[in-house]
């Protein structure tokens, strides 16, 4: 390995500490490894260390061909410890900062969603399904009153009819329609009896 790629690992090597100390911060931000303990977070872990290593291993074969010396672990911890050292809390600050600043842009967002699309869509259809049912109930009146239009003449005319037929006609019909129900009621109290 020559002099050129040593050095270049040793750079690839701090930067990849220095990455390692910002991805472990962001980690520990967003999941809370120190509040709560649970197989999730362990999963979560645990698939964090791969992806770390494997990013680690993947830069250190991109620069000289994958060859681990120990000076690779010394750089990656000199990474590291700067980052600790002279950026850490510049960068939390700033984490914390874009964190405030996108919680307050979405909530933006979805003040303006609510009160642009989601109010005025809604007012719409609660306007529109009252427009519906009160065409419904108009209909429904106006067919009523036109059924009711037409039913007065005809029951009318019914009821002239019945006054035209003599009595005797009349009375046979109405002995006719009694002993029907009659009928109808035995038939109805036998399938009663027939059911239990």
């Amino acid at each position: 390995m020559t002099l050129t790629v040593q050095f270049y690992t040793m750079v690839a090597m701090v930067a990849m500490g220095v990455w390692l100390g910002i991805a472990m911060d962001t980690y520990s931000r967003f999941l809370h490894p120190r509040k709560s303990k649970s197989l999730w977070l362990y999963l979560n872990d645990v698939v964090f260390w791969l992806l770390q290593g494997l990013l680690t291993f993947y830069v250190l074969f991109i620069v000289n061909e994958g060859t681990l010396r120990l000076y690779v672990f010394l750089a990656l911890l000199c990474g590291y410890a700067a980052y600790r050292a002279l950026f850490q809390q510049l960068y939390r600050n700033s984490l914390e900062r874009m964190i405030i600043i996108t919680v307050n842009v979405a909530n933006v967002v979805k003040s303006l969603f609510t009160n642009l699309v989601y109010r005025p869509v809604l007012f719409i259809l609660k306007l529109l399904l009252s427009l519906c049912m009160m065409l419904i109930s108009m209909i429904t009146t106006i067919f009523w009153f036109i059924i009711k239009l037409f039913w007065v003449p005809v029951k009318w005319s019914f009821l002239l009819l019945w006054k035209l037929i003599p009595r005797s006609i009349r009375a046979r019909l109405i002995k006719t329609a009694g002993i029907a129900d009659t009928i109808k009621n035995y038939i109805k109290n036998w399938l009663m009896k027939f059911r239990k």
